[in-house]
C-alpha cells in the first residue's frame, strides 16, 4: 500500500506541473524564511551561555534621577566593590570590577597593531571561566603583568610559547605576559578582548580615583549563588550608595547574565527589553509566512481536488477506503514537503552570506549536527500532516459515484473557505508591507536628522598617546602647513561620542539641593572650527581671552534648559567655580540619533583631552594624505600606529540595527508577497479554467473583454480590501507600540495606509488581470466545442 501511495504522489506531482511547481516554490520559501529566523534567533539566545556560572553571574547596574527622569547605566564607582568584596562576602562570593574597553598600540620588536583590552580587579578571569591555553590566565594582579588572547600571541609570536616574553604598551609601557586564554567567541558580552591588564597599573594614573564615590566610570560583576535574595541586596546596596551619591538618588539593579543581551534597555528606571523584541518580531514573521505558504498548499489542493474526483472514484470503487485515501493524500503532502525544504537549505545556504553581513554576525546551517536532521524530519512530517490533512479530509469525502460521473462540483462552503484563505493571505502581506514601510521611513527620518556639525572629512584618531598629545601643537602646524589638513582639535572625546555626564551643576533660578546632571564634554580653540560648530550666540574660546579658562559653551538643549536667553543673564557653576557663558551652540548629535539630545556644557579645562580630531581637505586624495598624516605621526613618536576612524561612518554605525530590522523585514515581506501572488496566480488560473465555458457564453451573448476583466477581477479587489480593513488597525497598533522606544520619531499618518492599500491592491490587479485577460481573449468557438 506505501509503494502504491508514493507511485501516485509521484504520478500527481508529475501530472500538474505548474500547480507543483508553484506548491513546492511557496512551500520552499516559507522554509527558507523559517530556517534563516531560527538560525539568528537561536543565535540569540545562545549568548554568553557557555559560562560555568552562567545562572549566578550578575552586572551591578546604578538607576539615577537625572534632571526628574530615571535613566539607568552600567557605570559605578571602585568603593561599591570594595564595599561588597569586604561587606558581602557570604551573599556574593566574587565581585570584578573593569574599565571601558579601549584600543591601545602594541608593540613587539618591528610588530606593531591595535589591540583592545581593559584593566580589571578581583578575580574577572576566573568568574568568566577564561580558558588557559599558556601559563596562567588568571587576571593579573602584579604590576605590568598582562594575560592576552591566543589571537593576539598568534598575531605578535605566530606559534611560539609567549610566557614571560615582553611587549610595549602604548610605545612606553612593558609588560610581561603571564598567560594566554582562549579566544572568547562571537556569542560572547566580551568578544573581541585581546588582553587584560592589572587594576593596580590603573591606579597609578589616577590614584585619588580608587576612594570616589562620584566616579561611576567602571562597570562591576558579582556572583550571587541564591537568586532569591536578589531583591535584599540590591535594598542593601542601594542604602549604602544613596549616603554616597544625594545628588542622583541612585538605586542599585543586580542584572543577570541571562537578560544581558536580550533584556538590555531600560526606561525611567526599568528594564522594557531590548533586542528580544526583536526576536519575537522575526519569530512571528517566520511563523506568518510558514502559514501563508501552507495556505497556499491548502488551497491550490482543495480546488485542484475538483479534477481528481474520477481517479478518487476508482480507488474507492475498488476498495480503498476513506483512511487509507487520506494516509496517500498525506504522502503526497510530505513528499511535496519534503521537496520544498530541500529547495530552501539550499537558498538559505546561498542567502547567509548576505544576511551575514546585514546581521553583522555568523549564521551557518549546522550539517555536522544530527539533531539538525532530527528537527528538520520531525518540521517536515509535522507541516507535512498539517498542510495536507485538510485537503484529504475533503478529497477523501468524495461520494464514488457522483465522482466517477464526473459531477463533482465546488461545494459553496469550499469557495467560502478558500475565499477565507486568501484573505487571510494579503492580511499578512498587507501587514508587513506597512510595517516595513514603516521601518523604512523611521530610518530615513533619524538619517536626515540635523546632526550639529560637519562630518565629511573629518577623522577620529583612535588611539593617541602622551607623546602625541603633549606635541599636538607642533603636529597641527605642520600638518596644516604641508596641507594635509585644514585643522585639527584635541578634546574629551570625539564630537559623536559624549564625555560623560555629571551632576552638581547650579545657576540662578536651580532650586535644586544637590545640583542639576548635564554632559559634560572638554575641547580646546580649535574644535569648534575642525568640527564646523554652528553658534546661535556668542563666540568660541579663544587665547585671547584668559578669562577662558573659566568660560563655557552651552549646546541648545542646555540653554533651553537652564532658561538661558542672554549671555550675561546666568552663569553656571560647578565645585565652587564659577562659569561664564560666551556661546551657545546649535545642538550635536553625541549620542543615539533616536533620544534627545542631553543638555551638555563645553569647557576648556575639565577633563583630560586626550582625543584627536582632524578636519582633511576637500578634494584631494585621501589614500595618500592619511599616508602622509601618519607620516608626520611617527616622526613625533615612531611607536604610534596610526588607527583612524571616519567620523560619518562611526555615526552610520547608529543605524546598523535599523538596517538589518529594515533589510530582513523587507527581504520576508517581498517574499510573503510573493507567496501570495503565486498562490493567487494558480487559484485564479484554475477558477478561470473552470468558469471558462461560462465566458464562453458571455461573449457569446455580447459581453465586452473590459466587462469580462471586471467580472473576473472584481471578487478579488473585494478580498483585498477586506484583508487590507483587517490588518491595517492591527499594524497601527502594533509599529505604534514599536515606535513609543524612540524619542526622535515619525508620526502614523493616513499617507502610510493610502500607499501600502494602493500597492497592494496593484499587486492584485497585476496578478489576477493576466490570467483575466487571456481568458477574455480565449475564442469562445473553442471552449464552447464540447457542448
Amino acid at each position: 500500500m506505501i509503494q502504491l501511495f508514493l507511485k501516485t504522489a509521484l504520478r500527481n506531482l508529475k501530472r500538474s506541473p505548474l500547480n507543483t511547481t508553484i506548491n513546492i516554490l511557496g512551500l520552499a520559501l516559507g522554509f527558507t524564511v523559517a530556517l534563516i529566523s531560527t538560525l539568528w534567533v537561536l543565535k540569540q539566545f545562545s549568548y554568553d551561555k557557555h559560562y560555568s556560572n552562567y545562572q549566578h553571574i550578575y552586572q551591578v547596574m546604578m538607576t539615577g534621577t537625572f534632571n526628574d527622569e530615571k535613566s539607568t547605566d552600567r557605570s559605578t564607582p571602585i568603593p561599591l566593590v570594595k564595599t561588597i568584596a569586604t561587606d558581602f562576602k557570604n551573599e556574593m562570593p566574587e565581585a570584578a570590577l573593569i574599565t571601558t574597553i579601549e584600543s591601545n598600540t602594541i608593540k613587539v620588536g618591528d610588530k606593531k597593531l591595535n589591540a583592545n583590552g581593559f584593566y580589571a580587579m578581583g578575580r574577572f578571569a576566573e568568574l568568566f571561566s577564561f580558558k588557559s591555553l599558556q601559563g596562567a590566565s588568571s587576571t593579573p594582579t602584579a604590576p605590568y603583568t598582562i594575560i592576552v588572547s591566543e589571537s593576539l600571541a598568534q598575531r605578535l609570536f605566530e606559534n611560539a610559547n609567549v610566557i614571560g616574553k615582553i611587549l610595549q604598551l602604548n610605545g612606553k609601557e612593558q609588560y610581561t605576559i603571564q598567560g594566554v586564554y582562549k579566544d572568547i567567541p562571537e556569542n560572547n558580552t566580551f568578544y573581541g578582548l585581546d588582553y587584560v591588564l592589572p587594576f593596580a597599573d590603573y591606579l597609578t594614573k589616577d590614584q585619588g580615583i580608587a576612594d570616589s564615590w562620584s566616579s561611576c566610570f567602571f562597570s562591576t560583576f558579582v556572583k550571587v549563588d541564591n537568586p532569591a535574595s536578589i531583591p535584599a541586596l540590591e535594598n542593601k546596596l542601594t542604602n549604602i550608595i544613596n549616603k554616597k551619591l544625594t545628588d542622583i538618588k541612585p538605586e542599585i539593579l543586580l542584572h543577570p547574565m541571562s537578560k544581558w543581551h536580550l533584556y538590555d534597555s531600560f526606561k525611567n528606571g526599568k528594564n522594557v527589553g531590548g533586542q528580544i523584541q526583536y526576536v519575537w518580531m522575526f519569530g512571528w514573521i517566520s511563523i506568518f509566512i510558514m502559514l501563508l505558504a501552507s495556505i497556499n498548499f491548502i488551497n491550490l489542493s482543495t480546488a485542484r481536488s475538483l479534477k481528481r474526483g474520477k481517479e478518487i472514484g476508482v480507488l474507492k470503487s475498488v476498495g480503498v477506503n476513506r483512511r487509507q485515501l487520506i494516509a496517500g493524500f498525506l504522502v503526497e503532502s510530505t513528499m511535496a514537503v519534503c521537496c520544498a525544504f530541500l529547495m530552501a537549505v539550499l537558498m538559505a545556504t546561498l542567502l547567509l552570506p548576505w544576511i551575514n553581513t546585514i546581521t553583522h554576525t555568523t549564521l551557518h546551517i549546522p550539517f555536522a549536527d544530527f539533531r539538525f536532521y532530527g528537527f528538520s524530519l520531525l518540521g517536515i512530517i509535522v507541516i507535512g500532516i498539517l498542510s495536507g490533512m485538510y485537503p484529504a479530509l475533503f478529497l477523501s469525502g468524495f461520494n464514488p459515484i457522483l465522482a466517477l460521473k464526473g459531477k463533482i462540483t465546488s461545494r459553496k462552503g469550499g469557495s467560502q473557505t478558500r475565499k477565507a484563505m486568501v484573505i487571510v493571505q494579503f492580511a499578512i502581506s498587507i501587514f508587513l508591507m506597512i510595517s516595513t514601510y514603516l521601518v523604512i521611513q523611521q530610518l530615513h527620518y533619524a538619517k536626515k536628522r540635523p546632526i550639529g556639525y560637519k562630518s565629511s572629512n573629518l577623522v577620529n584618531i583612535t588611539s593617541s598617546n602622551p607623546t602625541i598629545v603633549n606635541n599636538f601643537a607642533i603636529l597641527r602646524k605642520k600638518l596644516i602647513e604641508q596641507r594635509l589638513i585644514q585643522d585639527a582639535a584635541l578634546s574629551s572625546n570625539f564630537v559623536n561620542r559624549l564625555s560623560l555626564t555629571g551632576g552638581g551643576f547650579n545657576w540662578q533660578g536651580n532650586d535644586s539641593k544637590d545640583g542639576a546632571i548635564m554632559g559634560i564634554f572638554t575641547v580646546d580653540d580649535n574644535f569648534a572650527k575642525t568640527v564646523q560648530w554652528d553658534f546661535i550666540q556668542g563666540r568660541n574660546f579663544s587665547k585671547d581671552f584668559k578669562t577662558d579658562s573659566t568660560a563655557v559653551i552651552l549646546n541648545e538643549a542646555a540653554a533651553q534648559f537652564m532658561g538661558v536667553t542672554d549671555l550675561n543673564s546666568k552663569q553656571l557653576s560647578k565645585r565652587g567655580i564659577n562659569y561664564t557663558i560666551i556661546g551657545i551652540i546649535k545642538n550635536t548629535l553625541s549620542e543615539s540619533p533616536f533620544k534627545s539630545i542631553t543638555p551638555t556644557a563645553y569647557f576648556l579645562k575639565f577633563l583630560p583631552k586626550n582625543k584627536i580630531t582632524l578636519q582633511l581637505n576637500d578634494g584631494q586624495d585621501l589614500k595618500q594624505d592619511l599616508k602622509a598624516i601618519a607620516t608626520a605621526f611617527n616622526r613625533i613618536d615612531p611607536d604610534f600606529t596610526f588607527d583612524y576612524a571616519f567620523t560619518d561612518q562611526e555615526y552610520a554605525k547608529e543605524f546598523q540595527q535599523m538596517e538589518m530590522i529594515k533589510s530582513l523585514t523587507s527581504l520576508f515581506t517581498g517574499l510573503a508577497i510573493l507567496i501570495s501572488c503565486l498562490g493567487l496566480y494558480a487559484l485564479v488560473s484554475f477558477l478561470t479554467e473552470q468558469r471558462e465555458k461560462e465566458i464562453g457564453i458571455r461573449k457569446v451573448l455580447g459581453a465586452s473583454e473590459v466587462g469580462l476583466w471586471r467580472l473576473l477581477s472584481t471578487e478579488y479587489v473585494w478580498l483585498t480590501g477586506i484583508s487590507f480593513m483587517l490588518a491595517s488597525p492591527l499594524a497601527y497598533l502594533l509599529m505604534e507600540s514599536w515606535l513609543e522606544d524612540y524619542v526622535y520619531r515619525i508620526s502614523i499618518t493616513w499617507t502610510v495606509f493610502a500607499i501600502t492599500g494602493l500597492t497592494a491592491l496593484l499587486i492584485t490587479l497585476l496578478t489576477v488581470s493576466y490570467q483575466a485577460i487571456k481568458a477574455t481573449l480565449a475564442n469562445p468557438v473553442k471552449t464552447l466545442r464540447s457542448e
